[in-house]
């Protein structure tokens, strides 16, 4: 998992951990000094999106179904409105319903039936 924190000189960053370390202080990479404390402010809203690239060359939304159109995001506002719009909780980044992640991940053709929850015939 991704960990976010902040130095109080040098500003944001990530390491990558496992959860069993997650309370493992962690040296900022520019003066060293250990970060205690995770930085939730960030986490809140970043942690899930990919930290690949900045926020000017986009960052992926990953629930969404890689073709779906609203995936890439260019800044955190536009993050939150796409997670509210396909329903996915700003807390813990799933979705808040079955019938959202089917909408926001199963291509239209393959959704069968007027049940939303029905997909290719197989209603769970």
């Amino acid at each position: 998992m991704i960990y976010p924190y902040r130095c109080p000189e040098h500003g944001p960053f990530e390491v990558e951990k496992s959860m069993a370390d997650s309370d493992r202080p962690e040296p900022c990479p520019v003066c060293g000094v250990e970060q205690e404390e995770q930085d939730i402010t960030a986490k809140r809203v970043g942690g899930y999106v990919s930290t690949e690239g900045d926020w000017c060359s986009g960052k992926l939304v990953h629930q969404l179904h890689p073709k779906h159109p609203d995936r890439m995001v260019t800044s955190k506002r536009q993050m939150e409105q796409v997670y509210k719009k396909h329903g996915i909780s700003i807390d813990t980044g799933k979705f808040e319903s079955k019938e959202a992640q089917i909408a926001a991940t199963v291509p239209r053709k393959l959704r069968t039936g007027k049940n939303p929850g029905v997909v290719g015939g197989v209603d769970d």
